[in-house]
């Protein structure tokens, strides 16, 4: 028995016919071109020798000699003409065993009828710290000394706002620097 093919079935012998596949309509082939034209042309306007398209010059790079270092403008700081002229100078004071806040001698009080009052704003150990509060505090408008102090061997340098000649005066300024955000703020008479 020969197993090879099958019996054709009725009907089969005519081919049938395949779907024919459709080609990329020419209207597509001719936008595409034209977009393609377009963009060769624009990137043929883009030499890199035409005047519009150069970017600005290069800095020049650096040589093996050195150079001076580039100057740039330093800013200008009020505080730097203002600190020299709001110095006072204050006598160092006698050894104390307890930080309070030691009278300053006779001679160097002023001369008003009443006492004076003023507002100790910070107490350091290091100098450039009160110095950077009694700054911020001559930014406000107000009258600040540093006094040094020497208490159990140890240098200290006291912020003062004032004098003050009377306490409505210390106590709108306790105010104003509060507002600024002073708040360890001790009154003092002398």
């Amino acid at each position: 028995m020969a197993k090879g093919r099958k019996a054709p079935r009725r009907g089969a012998s005519r081919a049938q016919s395949a779907p024919r596949r459709k080609g990329i309509p020419g209207w597509l082939w001719l936008v595409s071109g034209l977009v393609i034209g377009v963009f060769v042309t624009f990137l043929l306007q883009l030499e890199p020798g035409r005047e519009g398209v150069r970017r600005s010059p290069e800095p020049p790079k650096p040589s093996n000699t050195p150079a001076a270092p580039p100057t740039t403008p330093k800013p200008q700081y009020d505080f730097y003409t203002l600190l020299p002229e709001s110095e006072v100078s204050t006598p160092q004071q006698a050894t104390q065993t307890t930080p309070a806040p030691t009278p300053a001698p006779e001679a160097s009080k002023p001369a008003s009828s009443g006492p004076s009052y003023y507002l100790q704003a910070g107490s350091f150990r290091q100098r450039s710290d009160a110095d950077q509060l009694r700054a911020q505090i001559l930014l406000l408008g107000m009258d600040v000394k540093l006094e040094n102090a020497t208490i159990n061997g140890d240098q200290w340098y006291r912020v003062q706002v004032g004098p003050f000649n009377n306490k409505d005066s210390m106590t709108q300024a306790q105010r104003t620097l509060s507002g600024n955000g002073f708040s360890n703020l001790l009154p003092q008479q002398r």
